[in-house]
This record gives C-alpha cells, sequence and structure tokens, in this order.
C-alpha cells in the first residue's frame, strides 16, 4: 500500500519572479531521489510536495534526506475535508504515543473550513485526551501533531524530519572543483551543492595511470556525494608531465606553483563543460599555502570567479561535517596524492609576479595542455551505479569543435 509523504521547502519561496525554476529543479531532484524505489509518484499542491511510493518509508525518507532545497518532511496521512474526518485521523496518530504529553498545531490554508486553526487545536486536543488519556503541554510537548488543512483534504502527521535545506542542485550552475580526496574538499563540495552548484571534480594524481585513482578512496568519495547530486563527473589529470617540468623550481615556490598549475588547467577545462567558476577547499591560514596572501596569488589572473565554501571554518568544523556526511572515513584513508611530493615549508607571501614568472619560464602552459590531453573522464551514475570512463582529449576535442576553448594565462 502506497505512503504520503509532505516535503516543503523554505529558501527557495523567497525567489520571486525566479521561484517556477527553482521549483521546477527542486522537483526534478525529488523525482531522481526516489527513482528506482517502486511505484512513486511526486507532485506538487498548494506551496508543497507530495510524494506516494510504496517503498519501505526508511527508505524514501533517507533518499528525501538528500536533496538540497527540501527543508523538511514528514509521513503523513490524508484525511478528508470535514472535521470528523480529521479528528478521527488524529486520534490515530495520537494513539501510539511519542509520550505522555503532546499538542495539536493546525493551520488552515482555505477560510471556507468552519474551524479556524486555534478552535481545531482547541477540540481536536480536548478529543485526543479524551480518547487516549494523554495530557497537552503547549510549551515543551514530547509530540507534536500537526494538522493541515488544504481545499478538499487535510493532512495529518506528528514525526517532522529535516532536509538539507539551501537550493536545488542545478540552479546555481556548474563549477569546476578542485578535489584532493581529502578532509577538505568533499565537504567543500558538499557545501557547494548546497547553494545549488554542480560540481565537476578535477583531481591531480600520480601513479602512472588513472586507474589507481578510479581504484581508490577518490572514486568512493564522488560516489558518497553522487547520493546529493546525482550523476557525477571527475576528471583526472596526470601529474607526471608538471613534476618533470618543474624540477628546477625553487622548493619554497613549488606550492603555489603548483596551485597556479591546477588553477589554469580548470579554466582550460570549464568551458568543456559549462563551469562558470572555480572552486577549492581552501581554509583560511589552516595551512602555510592557504595565508591571505597565497590565496590572493591563486587569484590573480584568473579569467572565472574562486569560490572557497569553507574558507572561514576550522578544522574541528570541517572534521564534524566530514563525519556526519559520511566523507571523513574514506577521506582519511591512506593515499599518495600530489600534495604528499610537494614541499611542506612554503613561502606564506608569494609574491603572484614571480610565480607568473616562473609558469612562463617553465611553460607550463604548454604542459597544461599536453597534461589535460592524457586526462581521463570518469562518469559515474549513481542510479544504476554505472561507470563510463573515456579519454579527455577525445571529450576536449569533441566540445571545443562546439566553440573556441579560451588560450592558458599564467
Amino acid at each position: 500500500m502506497a505512503e504520503t509523504y509532505v516535503v516543503h521547502y523554505s529558501e527557495v519561496a523567497l525567489k520571486g519572479k525566479n521561484r517556477p525554476d527553482f521549483i521546477r529543479h527542486l522537483r526534478r531532484n525529488i523525482r531522481r531521489s526516489v527513482r528506482g524505489l517502486g511505484e512513486t509518484t511526486v507532485g506538487l499542491d498548494e506551496g508543497r510536495f507530495m510524494v506516494e511510493s510504496d517503498a519501505d518509508p526508511e527508505e524514501v525518507c533517507r533518499c528525501l534526506s538528500t536533496v538540497f532545497g527540501v527543508a523538511w518532511f514528514a509521513r503523513t496521512s490524508v484525511a478528508g475535508p470535514t472535521y470528523e474526518d480529521i479528528r478521527d485521523h488524529v486520534i490515530a496518530a495520537a494513539r501510539p504515543g511519542l509520550g505522555r504529553t503532546f499538542r495539536i498545531d493546525a493551520r488552515r490554508t482555505h477560510k471556507s473550513f468552519p474551524l479556524g486553526s486555534m478552535e481545531m487545536e482547541r477540540r481536536l486536543g480536548a478529543e485526543v485526551v479524551r480518547e487516549t488519556g494523554r495530557r497537552v503541554n503547549l510549551s515543551d510537548p514530547e509530540e507534536s501533531i500537526h494538522v493541515d488543512v488544504m481545499r478538499g483534504k487535510a493532512l495529518v502527521y506528528s514525526s517532522r524530519r529535516r532536509g538539507p535545506g539551501g537550493l536545488p542542485v542545478g540552479t546555481s550552475g556548474r563549477v569546476m572543483h578542485l578535489f584532493s580526496g581529502g578532509i577538505d574538499s568533499p565537504v567543500a563540495a558538499w557545501l557547494l551543492m548546497k547553494r545549488g552548484c554542480t560540481p565537476i571534480y578535477l583531481h591531480f594524481y600520480l601513479a602512472p595511470t588513472p586507474t589507481y585513482p578510479l581504484e581508490s578512496k577518490v572514486l568512493r568519495l564522488v560516489k558518497i556525494l553522487s547520493a546529493y547530486s546525482g550523476k557525477s563527473t571527475l576528471l583526472l589529470v596526470p601529474f607526471a608531465d608538471y613534476q618533470l617540468s618543474t624540477a628546477g623550481a625553487p622548493a619554497d615556490l613549488e606550492p603555489s606553483l603548483f596551485r597556479r598549475f591546477m588553477r589554469v588547467t580548470a579554466e582550460v577545462l570549464a568551458p568543456l563543460f559549462g563551469a562558470s567558476a572555480i572552486s577549492t577547499g581552501d581554509c583560511l591560514a589552516q595551512a602555510a599555502s592557504q595565508t591571505v596572501w597565497n590565496l590572493a596569488g591563486f587569484d590573480v589572473g584568473s579569467s572565472l570567479p574562486i569560490l572557497r565554501p569553507l574558507l572561514t571554518y576550522d578544522k574541528d568544523e570541517v572534521i564534524r561535517l566530514a563525519e556526519r556526511l559520511g566523507t571523513y572515513g574514506p577521506a582519511i584513508e591512506e593515499y599518495k596524492d600530489c600534495c604528499a611530493i610537494v614541499t611542506r615549508h612554503p613561502r606564506t607571501r608569494v609574491k603572484h609576479e614571480l610565480v607568473s614568472r616562473y609558469f612562463e619560464r617553465l611553460r607550463l602552459a604548454e604542459v597544461v595542455r599536453t597534461s589535460v590531453s592524457g586526462g581521463t573522464l570518469a562518469a559515474y551514475n549513481p542510479d544504476t551505479l554505472e561507470l563510463k570512463t573515456s579519454l579527455l582529449e577525445e571529450v576536449a576535442a569533441s566540445r571545443s569543435s562546439q566553440g573556441a576553448v579560451p588560450p592558458v594565462s599564467p
């Protein structure tokens, strides 16, 4: 038998003339989240989504809890538009009881219903006390029973569950996200999705082939995050050519030079994937390479805005969020990434002119092109658990033929 769930949004409601587009994205994302759960429908009724599904309720709730834009949701019973039918559903909801005390929270969106909200609360509360022996507590109840009177029906529910909030993924465009596979970058990606962005993950790998990152925590982290975004794109770019080209660079300049290389690579790839910004997992002053001066040096000359969702977080805050998302465990697994061989004693106030000079002297613009041509695209579909890989050079050739790729600049 199908169960009914009511799903509410909050921030989306503030979007004015753009609201229909946000709601369209949110409805699509809710449908995506419950796809594969059996017979499930998603409708919109008086400013709230109504989901009907015959799947396991806990599984439906788990899926709804991953949809950005959802403020809260609840499993609900649907009563007829009469006081008597509403009373029966309220008493049925109150009998199992989550505690001795309760309150009734009634809302009437259609004034044609003969009773006002306060009168319904008084009468229904008295009925529950008489039928169950439970006590009313308006200030701190153990259970709140909600009644929403709509046109032609009423919703009765008691357990509301919080959604992740934010904006529907896809409403803020695509972002090239520098993805190391450490603790910070997956959390930063999640926060980007909360603001409506779709991240395109860009990872630089040390191994001779992309098989190593594809069999490591890097892909597992992308799969975890795909529960929130749907289909995900992971771009794997080899580090070897850069490493060989910068063998003679000053060691204390290496982190800033590599960060410039990553940024320029992201800029080259951005138009191929419709990305309008670059993002990182930087936390201000968490490391020597992330001082305000070095962050400024990273940004100089960029043709795209740089987003830093974790900029003001401290490490403990990031770890707590990673633990909640389930990314912390994989993130701390051993994995030899590019940062492992970059000096741990960089300059804290690097001059961006010096970085640009070495970038040009070492012909890193050409290295970017070479590295991209040897890269791999991995597309993951969480609905089918299917992973498809292709050569990034072939993808770039196909997409660049539809429009010019901007030149590489330091």
